[in-house]
This record gives structure tokens, sequence and C-alpha cells, in this order.
């Protein structure tokens, strides 16, 4: 935990010192705001009928954001930020996570088509409701893309994700790379689609007995998170494969509209389980 301690003092002593260093340039304020709803089918990520369950949360996200142009094609980006997330029927999964994120943008020439890349961290502390999974979660990100046309544009990205948690059971880490289309349809409407792959660790939920799950798990701990009959956690690593589409309709200046969709099939060994990921929210940006 220490080590993760000193990991955001350092982020954050960067994004102070090179704001304070540019403060001379021109600085550029975002408030942005997005609350809404989000259902998944397999909260329990279980692979039997019987031990899944489905809930849906409702969700916001709060953001003041800054950004430096510190030369024509180089911006550098931060942004202090708290995300919430309240569950209808397990709330051992409600948290608040307050944190922050900085981020380098270079883009490579002039004009919409032009390619472009950006190198980000993100770093929060998540107050779970379950004491036992609060923990820092970082995530670090590189991200480029480029238009193909003036409507439609590609992006692909790659992310490491680490969760140190208070208990060592709820430590989770993983990498993925994601690729993903986006097409101006309208000048207010907006559509996406795209591919994720993701190798790293997952809990997934059972009822005793399960001696495969034994078998793949690197930590297996009872739980009353689904209430009772209790459940077995079983934490393991597994490949995540997942497509979504998305869809964002402005209304004016500073609102918008969103839905989402999204499929995920993880798997290891004999055990395979499905998400049906719905999202719907309406976003704000100043």
């Amino acid at each position: 935990m220490q080590d993760q301690i000193m990991k955001a003092v350092r982020t954050t002593g960067l994004a102070v010192l090179l704001a304070m260093a540019f403060s001379v340039a021109r600085a550029d304020w975002r408030f942005d705001a997005e609350t809404g709803a989000l259902y998944d089918s397999n909260l329990s990520n279980s692979d039997r009928g019987a031990d899944m369950k489905d809930d849906w949360a409702w969700q916001s996200d709060l953001q003041a954001a800054n950004g430096f142009q510190l030369a024509r094609d180089l911006r550098l980006n931060f942004a202090a930020e708290v995300r919430e997330q309240v569950w209808a029927r397990f709330d051992a999964f409600n948290h608040v996570a307050p944190g922050g994120n900085a981020g380098l943008r270079y883009r490579f020439g002039l004009g919409r088509l032009a390619p472009w890349m950006l190198v980000e961290d993100s770093f929060a502390y998540a107050f779970f409701h379950e004491d036992d999974r609060s923990g820092f979660d970082n995530r670090f990100r590189v991200r480029g893309g480029f238009g193909l046309t003036e409507r439609l544009s590609v992006e692909a990205a790659y992310t490491f994700d680490d969760f140190e948690a208070k208990d060592d059971f709820w430590k989770l880490s993983g990498h993925s790379g994601s690729i993903q289309l986006t097409f101006d349809v309208t000048s207010s409407l907006q559509l996406a689609l795209g591919y994720r792959y993701r190798d790293g660790e997952v809990i997934s939920y059972a009822r005793p007995p399960r001696p495969d799950l034994f078998a793949l798990a690197s930590d297996v701990e009872p739980m009353n998170t689904f209430g009772r009959p209790p459940y077995n956690a079983y934490r393991l690593r597994a490949m995540t494969n997942s497509v979504f589409v998305s869809a964002g309709y402005t209304l004016n200046r500073y609102t918008s509209l969103q839905v989402a969709y999204e499929y995920r099939n993880t798997s290891h060994g004999l055990l395979e389980y499905e998400n049906h990921l719905v999202e719907a929210k309406i976003a704000f940006a100043y």
C-alpha cells in the first residue's frame, strides 16, 4: 500500500509542478458531470443459472479538468474526479471513489484526420460499503487514433488496471487492449462500435461445493454478499472478450444523452460466464 501512496504523491506532484511551470500558458477549465443507470445481468460472475445474480445501479461521475498547451501539438491535461455507484439490491458493491488523472496528448499534424496519441494515468481511492473491498485504483492507459474520413475515425488503446484493496483477496490487476470505430451520423448523433480483450484477475461467485473452481482459483473465501445461503468467492485469472456499442445524442451545447450495451465472455479452463451490461445516462459539460 505504501508503494501505491508514493505513486499517487509522485503523480500529483508532477502534475502540480508542470501546471506551475506552464502557468503562463492559456488554461481552459472544463467541468463535466454524468449520471444514469447501469444494469448487469450477472453481477456474481457465475457460470450456473442458479448462482447468477443481476442488479442495476445508479452511478454518477463529477470532474473538474484543466489543460495547458505546452507546444503547438502537445497538451497537458489534468483533472480531479469523484465517481459513485449505488446498487439496488447488493449494497456490498456500493462505493464512492475520489481521485484524479493526468495525461499528455500529442497530435501529429493538423485537421480532423491527423493521428494523435494520449498517455494518461488515473488514480483514485474507492470506499466500498464492505470495507475490506476498499482500496487504491490505478489505471495507466496509452491511446491513439486517426480519422479515416471526415465522419469516421478509429481508436486503439492499451490499459493496465491495478486495484490494491485492504484485504489481499480483493486485489485485482490486468492488461487489456481495445479498438473502436466512431461514426458521426449527424452533427448531433454519434455511434461507436468496439472490441476489448482483457487478461487479468476476476472474482467469480458460486454456492459451494465447487471442486472444479477450487482447482482453478488462487484464493477462495466464503461471502454473504448475495445473502444466504453463503456463496464462495473464487479469485482467479481469466480472459475476457467484450463487444460494445454506444450512441450519443447532443441536446444542446452543454447536454447530451448516451446509451451503451456491452457483451462480455470470460473464461478460464472449465469456467465460462457471460455478462450483459446496459447503460443509459445524461451528461453535462461546461
